[in-house]
């Protein structure tokens, strides 16, 4: 008998060495209730890729904990010894002549006869230095045993396909002469399992497969031929579960980098431009060819798990120093981890913070699920974070590839490669970070490359994720609102990782990570009826842009309401001057009943059970906001006492008034900015009907108006437009909801203000909703005023941001805008767009200009209509 098998056969103890070792193994809630379910109506056995006695031991200590059978049959392993099982309510099997051979077909059916646990075995490791893998068996001749018991006595076996991760190595292909000794790391021999197990036991997890019924699967198929054939089908199917648990959890097997540089230079597209630049010269093709092998060494990443696991640590500690908690839906992670079990996964998360990256792999690791390869921009590649990042699995990409043709096919070739060998691959569909917590609309270079590599990869799955990472507070606010307000942006260096480690003195609340629902590329071209394999570009693009729409809204659909956002709100769309503790509560419970409405959904440390806002939430979120700066806190009468302290801690009881400095308020938008689009289509609608100025405005004006002016919004906040479906409907909708609500009332085809409801008069609700654009709406009557500029001469691009920079700070001084916050130069720029779009701007080499057909008077007449939605609003507010 193996070290091992005595150890097995001596460790027998509830609370002994085994409990102790296996005691920090994580295994998912579901997946413990799927088998205590299916060990109620059935007999379970455990499937395991391969023989391994420390995959037993860790399987003995879930049956003991999770209250199941005794294990009666291991499969080509010492048993459980009798007086364990008797302990355990199981009985001894039988010993002496006449007994089934352990381990043999017949033992594992008196086991199954007793309705005890099983284990079975479906390979053999290949180390020659393996006593337990060297059985007589595979699992064909157990599998067969198992269904001619399920035909003969009607009882069914229910068959658990279980994998265990002792390594975070995802293997790699061919096997080494290391493997051949010891077994590869997804197949170890005993010495191999015990050493990965002592390492990496603190962070050893399990996840179990679908459980596969016997009897259903001989129902499925009656008149399945011979009973190999069966069998067979049956291995397959099992195999095929365990191996999509394992490359779910860590992607597809590591080819060396000699091999994969080859295949890349080797790619048809790579290899034809390459001729081409050489003019098929062949001295001249080596150089061209040089070229191109340094330019993928720039780019490519080099995953190291070793290394990925030497700071693990380090990640955790950090994350868990910057952030209070990291709120992750857990049906969003069974979704994609579904999708990874399918095919290739391909996440695109929103982007706010550099911290991103981190934050997303730190919840990818914590379920169980495959790091993927990041594209980044080649303003990371510095040195040392460059070259940790590159082997944390990042490949850094320049921002502006044109006039590079070789650079291009290179980034081209490489990315398609990825996806050939499986690889998930995360990349931001906004191409940069937002500068104002909105979404950006996507970019679409690097999705086509990957959407037509997809096209043409036959048979595999690709399902595209949208990802919305949500934060109460950034960490760069302070640096984005000084870009937002005309900063220039500083290029990334060392220098700036002590601006890191300065920020991580600071509280920055709490973050969410969500999951929209998958998107699958085959049932999407199925849906738009491209299904052909051979597309004109154009359609392909159509692929892309429709592809687009739809992760933005699934980004948007999957933001998270949390205590920050909604006080960031609440406190920036106050009427009044400050805003009293009880009071903040009050309204940040409102918030979140209108965003409800809009089909948000709070993080659970929001509310109570019965659904009411936690004040101690409300508390946090405050005080995190003052003791960044964001916000003052100031206790009537003890504020203005001589003396008073001022750098005292925030205190947040009831008698504590909260304002908000003006140097505070574009970074406490950013915070606002994560959930404005659920507030959106209400405020268009308020704001319109407030702009009409009468008791009664027929419905269909006002819908036309917050159609147009959704439609001109739309450049600055994505989700305005038609990509969600069409905004008239969901305006309709909306307002249908609002008269619900009590905020608005209908007098035949005309609307009325409300009769309002419990929570307030439907004034104030009106005039509050409207607030919540008003920045954005301000943002855009500055660009209109800047157009004037343009009436004497064009400007370039910068110049007329600079121009319009200094038009917002003379606009606000002169108290023509209410909100500093609208200086804001990602806004000018959308709304220069939308100008563009509407035909009153065109645009030529790098600069703008008046249109032709554009007179002084319809650059007036459109501030002035802007102005009109705002006015209303804005007196409205400070009457409520």
């Amino acid at each position: 008998m193996s070290l091992l098998g005595r150890l097995f056969d001596a460790v027998g103890r509830p609370h002994g060495l085994v409990g102790r070792l296996f005691s920090q193994l994580r295994v998912d809630d579901s997946d413990r209730a799927a088998v205590v379910s299916a060990s109620g109506r059935s007999g379970v056995v455990f499937v395991l890729r391969a023989v391994s006695g420390v995959d037993a031991l860790a399987l003995w200590q879930l049956v003991r904990a999770w209250q199941l059978p005794p294990i009666g049959f291991t499969h080509d392993l010492p048993k459980v010894p009798a007086a364990v099982l008797a302990r355990d309510g199981g009985r001894a099997p039988r010993r002496g002549k006449g007994a089934p051979a352990p381990g043999s077909p017949a033992a594992l059916r008196e086991a199954l006869e007793r309705g005890e646990t099983c284990i079975v075995c479906l390979k053999r490791s290949p180390s020659v230095f393996s006593p337990t893998g060297r059985g007589r068996r595979e699992g064909d001749e157990l599998l067969e045993a198992i269904l001619g018991f399920v035909e003969e006595t009607g009882r069914d076996v229910a068959l658990v396909p279980t994998t265990f991760f002792w390594s975070h190595r995802p293997g790699h292909l061919g096997l080494s002469p290391l493997d051949v000794v010891f077994g590869p790391t997804d197949m170890p021999g005993d010495l191999r399992a015990v050493a990965q197990f002592l390492v990496n036991f603190q962070n050893g997890a399990v996840r179990m497969a679908d459980v596969v019924s016997a009897r259903a699967f001989l129902e499925e198929d009656p008149d399945l031929g011979s009973s190999y054939g069966r069998v067979r089908r049956l291995t397959f199917a099992l195999l095929r579960k365990v191996e999509r648990e394992r490359r779910a959890a860590l992607g597809p097997m590591q080819k060396a980098p000699d091999r994969v540089r080859l295949e890349v230079l080797r790619s048809p597209r790579l290899a034809a431009l390459i001729d081409d630049l050489s003019n098929h010269d062949a001295v001249e093709r080596r150089k061209v060819e040089d070229k191109a092998r340094r330019l993928l060494d720039s780019l490519a990443a080099a995953p190291n798990p070793d290394m990925l696991r030497a700071l693990e640590p380090v990640a955790d500690r950090l994350v868990s120093r910057v952030f209070s908690a990291v709120d992750v839906d857990p049906e969003g992670i069974e979704r994609l981890r579904e999708a990874a079990r399918r095919g290739t996964v391909v996440l695109l998360p929103s982007h706010k913070s550099h911290v991103d990256y981190l934050v997303l792999s730190y919840v990818l690791r914590k379920n169980l699920l495959e790091l993927p390869v990041v594209a980044a921009g080649d303003n990371l590649a510095f040195f040392p974070v460059g070259e940790l990042l590159r082997r944390g699995g990042a490949f850094f990409i320049r921002r502006d590839v044109r006039g590079d043709r070789l650079y291009a096919a290179v980034v081209d070739a490489y990315v398609r490669r990825l996806l050939r060998d499986g690889w998930a691959i995360e990349f931001y569909i906004e191409g940069g970070r937002s500068r104002t917590g909105k979404l950006i609309a996507p970019k679409l270079g690097l999705l086509n490359l990957v959407v037509d590599t997809a096209i043409s990869m036959d048979g595999r799955p690709v399902a595209f994720i949208p990802v919305h990472i949500g934060y109460e507070r950034l960490m760069e606010d302070f640096e984005l609102a000084r870009e937002r307000a005309g900063g220039k942006k500083e290029r990334e260096s060392t220098r700036s990782l002590y601006a890191v480690i300065d920020a991580l003195g600071y509280d920055y609340g709490r973050v969410s990570v969500t999951f929209g629902a998958p998107i699958d590329l085959d049932a999407l071209r199925s849906e738009m009826g491209l299904t052909e394999a051979s597309m004109s570009p154009a359609k392909r693009r159509s692929i892309t842009t429709k592809l687009a729409d739809l992760v933005a809204s699934g980004i948007h659909g999957s933001a998270r309401l949390t205590a920050g956002a909604l006080v960031a709100m609440a406190l920036l769309d106050m009427p009044g001057r400050g805003l009293a503790h009880p009071a903040l509560v009050s309204r940040v419970g409102r918030l979140l009943r209108v965003a409800e409405r809009a089909g948000a959904h709070p993080v659970p440390a929001l509310i109570h059970g019965d659904g009411r806002v936690r004040e101690a939430a409300v508390r946090d979120a405050a005080v995190m906001f003052v003791r960044g700066g964001l916000v003052k806190e100031h206790v009537p009468d003890a504020t203005l006492q001589r003396g008073h302290r001022t750098n005292e801690p925030p205190r947040s009881s009831d008698d504590v008034v909260y304002t908000v400095p003006e140097e505070g308020r574009a970074r406490l938008d950013l915070s606002k900015n994560g959930v404005l689009h659920f507030f959106a289509e209400r405020a268009l609608l308020s704001m319109c009907f407030r702009a009409a100025g009468a008791r009664s405005v027929a419905a269909s004006r006002v819908l036309a108006d917050a159609a147009e002016l959704g439609q001109l919004l739309s450049f600055d906040l994505l989700s305005l437009g038609d990509g969600a479906g069409p905004l008239a409907g969901r305006l309709e909708r909306t307002l249908s909801d609002m008269v619900e609500f009590g905020e608005l009332a209908r007098a035949g085809d005309g609307l009325a203000v409300g009769p309002g409801n419990e929570d307030d008069d439907a004034m104030t609700w009106l005039a509050w909703h409207g607030a919540h654009l008003t920045p954005a709406l301000e943002g855009y009557r500055i660009a209109a005023r800047a157009l004037r500029l343009l009436l004497s001469e064009p400007l370039g691009d910068h110049d007329l941001l600079e121009r319009a920079l200094t038009v917002g700070h003379e606009m606000f001084l002169g108290g023509e805008i209410d909100r500093r916050e609208a200086i804001s130069a990602p806004t000018f720029s959308a709304a220069f767009e939308a100008f563009l779009r509407r035909g009153l701007l065109k645009r030529g080499k790098d600069r703008y200009e008046i249109a032709a057909s554009t007179s002084e008077q319809e650059v007036r007449a459109l501030e002035a209509w802007i102005s009109r939605h705002l006015s209303p609003a804005l007196d409205g507010a400070r009457r409520a």
